[in-house]
Order: structure tokens, then sequence, then C-alpha cells
């Protein structure tokens, strides 16, 4: 059974708006709302399994839950989600812009399509449903914003390269937007972890890091729990685990010609694997 958690108040319209929510870091993030008595309006692609996850969501926590099944890549699909909220009478006091998209490989590897694709999922989306939702954050009288960052927001990654750009894009947009609105009820953080355990690829992947690979993944319940633990304490940067916390140490105190000759190795010797 759910344990109860009343540093989040369930009032009847007000939700927890989590794109990406039928999997992986979306999917906890999801959970751990509900543990503390959060409404939840889901957003994902059809057919990835979302109806099973709100059957399960509904079998152990007393929340509403409200969910829409839409490519957030698609031409006007952040108009089409807070129109929905509006006609659905969900007042949202938290946006948590988790969907997004990676990749390994060469640049050149991957079409105009591709790129399109993860520049509209990783950026455009997160951009435009923050500015429609600000006037609904700033109605509340609390709101909080989540952006999904990475720990490659700090790096330049080679064989990663818009990945990478897009989570630095997310990290510079989500500080920048939160030094602006440091006046308003509006707090914003900036969630950046390491590896998490989410699927049996992640796994081989993070396997094929070797000892650090292994040393700073994480379950992502552990993640999720830590991440709106800091969200509502209004922590502007969110790095999950003490091994993540110390490679961000590390990149500010090794030089950069190092970080380029042991970054480009890394990631030629995976994208070869």
């Amino acid at each position: 059974m759910a344990a109860k958690n009343t540093c989040i108040m369930n009032k009847d319209n007000q939700f927890a708006l989590i794109t990406g929510a039928s999997s992986g870091i979306g999917r906890a993030l999801a959970v751990e709302c509900a543990k503390r008595n959060k409404n939840l309006a889901l957003v994902s692609l059809c057919d990835s399994g979302l109806g099973r996850f709100i059957k399960y969501l509904k079998t152990y926590y007393p929340v509403t839950i409200h969910h829409l099944e839409i490519d957030l890549t698609t031409k006007d699909a952040p108009k089409a989600i807070y129109n929905w909220c509006q006609n659905k009478n969900i007042a949202v006091n938290m946006l948590i812009n988790n969907a997004g998209k990676g990749h390994l490989g060469p640049f050149y590897d991957y079409n105009y399509e591709f790129y399109e694709h993860i520049i509209r999922l990783n950026i455009e989306s997160v951009v435009l449903l923050t500015r429609l939702f600000i006037p609904e954050l700033k109605a509340q009288q609390k709101s909080y914003i989540l952006n999904l960052g990475s720990l490659a927001s700090f790096y330049f990654m080679p064989y990663k390269t818009v990945y990478a750009g897009s989570k630095a894009f997310i990290y510079s947009f989500s500080k920048a937007l939160r030094q602006e609105m440091k006046n308003t009820n509006i707090n914003i953080s900036v969630l950046c972890p390491g590896p998490i355990i989410t699927n049996q690829d992640v796994i081989v992947r993070i396997r094929r890091g070797g000892f650090w690979g292994k040393a700073s993944s994480m379950r992502s319940s552990r993640m999720a729990k830590i991440a709106i633990d800091k969200l509502m304490q209004g922590k502007p940067v969110i790095v999950p685990g003490f091994i993540n916390k110390f490679f961000l140490v590390l990149n500010k105190l090794t030089p950069g010609f190092l970080k380029q000759r042991i970054i480009h190795r890394k990631f030629s010797v995976k994208n070869k694997v």
C-alpha cells in the first residue's frame, strides 16, 4: 500500500503534469507524486503502456488521474496538451518536463528527420509547454517546474552530440528562467541524473561502463524520491547520488584538453561495441 505523505495536499483540481510518463524516469516520478497524494495528468505516446500503468496507480493510490496519448514532436502538440488541461479543468501546479530521446553514434549516421525529432522533443516541447503553463502556474498558491537534464548537461559528448547539447540547453534554460521568476510563486529546478536503472537495455549499457558506470547508477524509484524532495525544497539543480556529485567536482578540476581525450575515447569505444 502507499506510504502516507502529507507534504503535498491532494486538492481536487490541482495536478502534476508529467510528460513521458509511461516508462522509465517519468513513470518513477509519477509513482512518487502519487505516493505523496498528488493528482496526476499523464502524457505519453500512443500504445506506450500508459493505460496499464494507470490501472496500477489506481490500485494503490487514491488520486485522480487524467491521461493523454500524444506525440510531443507533432505540430501544436504543446497547445493540444494545454487545451486538454483547460477543457478537463486540470489546474497544473507542478509541471514535469520529462519526455526526451537519446542517441549514440557519429553525427552523420543520423538523418535530418531524426535530429528534427530529437530537437522538437528534447528542447522545443519543453520551452513551449513551459511558456503555455506559466500563467496557470502563477495562478496557484505555490507551483513547481521540474525539467529533466542529465549529467550530460555539464559535458560535451562526441557521439552523443545533439542529445548532450539538448541537455546543456535544458540546464541553461532552467537556470536562467529560475532567475527571471525568482520573485514569483514558481520554483524551477533542473534534474541532472546519471545512469538510471529502468530497463534491461540500460542495465547492459551500465555494465559496459565498468566500475564507474555501476557506481554512478541508481534505481529509478530512489532517484524519483530525491528529485521530488529537492524540488519541494526549492533546490535549483538536483544531482542525485554522491558519485555523480563527485564527477561534477572532478569535471571542474580536470584540464579541458584532458577531458576532451577522456570523453572522446570513452564514447568512441562505446560506439564500436
